[in-house]
């Protein structure tokens, strides 16, 4: 493009932004366009309900769409209330105000930082290779949305389908899509954990009450599982319920390795909320654990992973770690070895791998009380929190001796009681964990609701 015909275009291109600039600030409230929302959400209850009776979908997600639609039905009902407000200035001297401000404004900011004379760049020429693969990745989304359609009881269909679509970028639809699959079988946490993160994703990074109990439901199952509580903090901090947030995000923050990908996050809510709050961030930001993978030095094979792609610098670290893995298969006594194993198995996202490397290390080690409470946190991030082993609950029980209000402990421990056919002992135990949390919350609750499984006293 020449230098005069690209100035022709910016400024038809500014002359129609400015002209429907123009039209908005002169144009009257139309309520209609909440009314029009509103049908739709209607109308999509009804589909929902249609569904529902023909058995198309489970009751389980129809109540969780169900409430999600008539959220967004209250809000579009809310937005149809005329607001009458007073302005100072005339809005036809604003408008024409901003009509000639825009303009020169955006003039001299091109003028001062662009780059006029930069040669274009269609799209089609700008990464084929991704292009293509998206393009392809977007048929192969789309073929099995209608195999789905013929087979809607293909619970694992549904769940490839929901992946498929987070990939793409379409939460809306990975979100309906993990929804129909939780409909379908027994409390998955991970899925039930993706179903709440892909309705964060659809509605703009809002934790909805929907995707709020998608996460209270993950950590009844799956008490510490870093997705739920990372989004339940972000949920109370959006509800304005600082404090709550701010306990949420420092006990996140204590428990995760310096390296973790969500640290820097952790670390940016943290500060956030604490200035809400009137307090200092720096005291109010507690120090995670250790790295799980230390920063690798410049050069030799270190330096040759740093510059490679970002994806084959993921294969790299896996073949890293893998190798570490061989290595103590043959030296089976490296105490450090398996627990820079399980850590590197924990960043890397591998919970029960990290939870057996644990139980290598804990084994050469069975009085290390940091170890053990490691090995501990690694069974239940892996789902485990139902295993108790001998070397475990030895010191467990040496750890509640020092500490009667441990809850990594307490937990285990009733586990154990209960296993062995005590249930007063379970009882016990998980009635003094469940006392260290507030009335109502969903840890409380969770306690309270494996509680209710044991036999009434008396029982027998």
């Amino acid at each position: 493009m020449t230098g005069w015909a690209f100035w022709v275009v910016a400024a038809l291109m500014t002359a129609g932004a400015v002209a429907l600039l123009l039209r908005r600030l002169f144009a009257t409230s139309a309520p209609g366009a909440a009314n029009s929302d509103a049908a739709i959400y209607r109308d999509q209850l009804k589909e929902l309900e249609r569904e529902r009776a023909a058995g198309e979908i489970g009751a389980a997600e129809a109540e969780a769409a169900k409430a999600e639609i008539g959220r967004r039905l209250l809000a579009a009902a809310g937005q149809a209330q005329p607001v009458a407000t007073a302005p100072s200035v005339p809005p036809r001297r604003i408008a024409f105000g901003l009509a000639v401000l825009l303009p020169v404004a955006a003039l001299a900011i091109y003028l001062a930082e662009g780059t006029p004379n930069l040669p274009s760049q269609p799209f089609a020429s700008r990464d084929p290779g991704e292009r293509e693969a998206v393009q392809s990745a977007m048929a192969e989304a789309r073929a099995l949305e209608q195999r789905m359609a013929e087979n809607p009881q293909d619970r694992a269909g549904w769940v490839e389908l929901g992946r498929r679509w987070g990939q793409l970028g379409d939460s809306a639809k990975a979100a309906d899509a993990f929804g129909r699959a939780i409909g379908l079988g027994d409390a998955d946490p991970e899925l039930i954990g993706r179903y709440g993160e892909a309705l964060v994703g659809a509605n703009a990074g809002t934790v909805t009450e929907t995707a709020h109990a998608a996460f209270q439901q993950v950590l009844a199952l799956r008490p510490n599982d870093i997705r739920a509580r990372y989004f339940l903090a972000l949920g109370n901090a959006q509800a304005g319920d600082d404090k709550a947030a701010l306990a949420l995000w420092q006990a996140l923050m204590r428990e995760s390795p310096a390296d973790a990908p969500w640290v820097p996050s952790v670390r940016q809510h943290l500060a956030e909320a604490a200035q809400r709050l009137g307090l200092d961030p720096a005291g109010a930001t507690p120090e995670p654990q250790p790295a799980a993978r230390q920063a690798p030095p410049a050069g030799g094979a270190a330096g040759a992973i740093a510059a490679l792609p970002p994806d084959e610098q993921e294969k790299a670290i896996r073949g890293m770690v893998d190798g570490l893995a061989a290595r103590l298969a043959q030296s089976p006594d490296d105490l450090e070895g398996w627990v820079r194993l399980a850590r590197a198995r924990g960043v890397l996202g591998e919970a029960d791998a990290a939870a057996d490397a644990y139980a290598k290390a804990a084994a050469l080690a069975p009085d290390n009380n940091d170890l053990l409470r490691a090995y501990a946190d690694a069974l239940l991030n892996a789902g485990r929190g139902e295993d108790v082993p001998p070397v475990l609950e030895t010191g467990l029980r040496r750890i509640l001796a020092s500490n009667p209000n441990d809850l990594q402990a307490l937990w285990f421990l009733g586990v154990a009681a209960q296993k062995a056919g005590q249930p007063e002992e379970a009882r016990r135990l998980w009635g003094r964990m469940r006392d260290q949390f507030q009335e109502g919350s969903a840890e409380r609750r969770a306690i309270e609701g494996r509680m209710s499984q044991l036999p009434a006293p008396g029982a027998g």
